[in-house]
């Protein structure tokens, strides 16, 4: 994996990241460990807490972190039951959830506390000044944001947010971002972090002969998954497979390969598994500007 900076900061991060969506869950603490060392082992830095991650978090509570860890988690998204989600922006919100996601990770600090919503109703100079509290404190040290669109990301720098980054799903299946968000990222100096890197994990082909049992796709996340398995993608993983045989790669460099070649910062990819983290980690391939073209046209 390559190091790259941040956007316009100093913070150097892997350009693939380690998501922990499923830790907690179907991914242990034994299993987290192994993931993590094997991560780093192959120069990999960057982790990211889910929204709401309280398993995640309890689970990085466990673990052996490397200092070179770069430890990403969000703000602005509270669940208080299943089916109640509470949102916003306000200064105690976000002071009271950075708090509790330290004592559960036990960290002193959070690399980049992401803003996990753009919240309307209040002023952003509240938001700004609970920022800057923070990182006065030193108990966060860089910004982003995530569900933000390109004049959001605008309006929190102008209102004094210093962000670093932006979260939004990005892959050869979705290039939303390129309509706003990215160039609007571009323009500020701040960084994009591809979440879903692999298309929700249909770009690693693994539904090629079916649907694997232990596949998201099997259990509750079958509609997330299964936005993506419909004719259009369908169209452009076979592209992909092209490519991929044509240089004798797999798919998922193909994926990955194609977001470094758009200049995303970081690739998030969950991978459960050490098997499934080795088809990441090893993944080096530089594209062609001919064939990032022809993916550039299919997707």
């Amino acid at each position: 994996m390559k190091q790259q900076r941040l956007g316009s900061t100093g913070l150097e991060v892997s350009d693939v990241g380690l998501g922990t969506f499923e830790w907690g869950h179907r991914v242990d603490a034994p299993v987290a460990q192994r993931l993590v060392d094997d991560f780093v082992s192959a120069g990999g830095n960057l982790v990211e807490l889910p929204s709401s991650g309280t398993h995640a978090a309890g689970v990085v509570s466990q673990l052996r972190l490397p200092e070179q860890i770069v430890l990403i988690a969000r703000v602005g998204v509270s669940m208080s039951e299943p089916s109640h989600i509470d949102v916003g922006l306000g200064r105690a919100r976000i002071l009271t959830q950075v708090d509790a996601l330290l004592a559960a990770t036990g960290r002193t600090h959070i690399d980049v506390l992401v803003l996990d919503v753009f919240d309307a109703e209040v002023d952003r100079a509240e938001t700004a000044s609970a920022i800057e509290t923070l990182l006065t404190l030193g108990k966060v040290r860089y910004v982003g944001v995530s569900h933000h669109a390109g004049w959001q990301l605008a309006e929190m720098r102008g209102a004094g947010v210093p962000i670093s980054c932006a979260i939004a799903e990005y892959s050869l299946l979705n290039r939303e971002a390129e309509q706003d968000l990215l160039p609007a990222a571009d323009y500020a100096g701040v960084g994009l972090i591809a979440g879903a890197g692999l298309g929700r994990g249909v770009l690693s082909d693994k539904y090629r002969g079916g649907t694997p049992q232990d596949s998201r796709f099997a259990g509750e996340l079958s509609d997330y998954v299964g936005a993506y398995l419909d004719e259009r993608s369908a169209r452009v993983l076979a592209g992909v497979r092209k490519a991929a045989a044509a240089l004798g790669v797999t798919t998922t460099d193909i994926a990955l390969a194609f977001n470094r070649h758009r200049g995303v910062a970081a690739s998030l990819v969950s991978a459960r598994t050490p098997e499934q983290l080795a088809q990441v980690i090893g993944s080096d391939v530089e594209l062609e500007p001919e064939i990032a073209e022809v993916l550039d046209q299919i997707s």
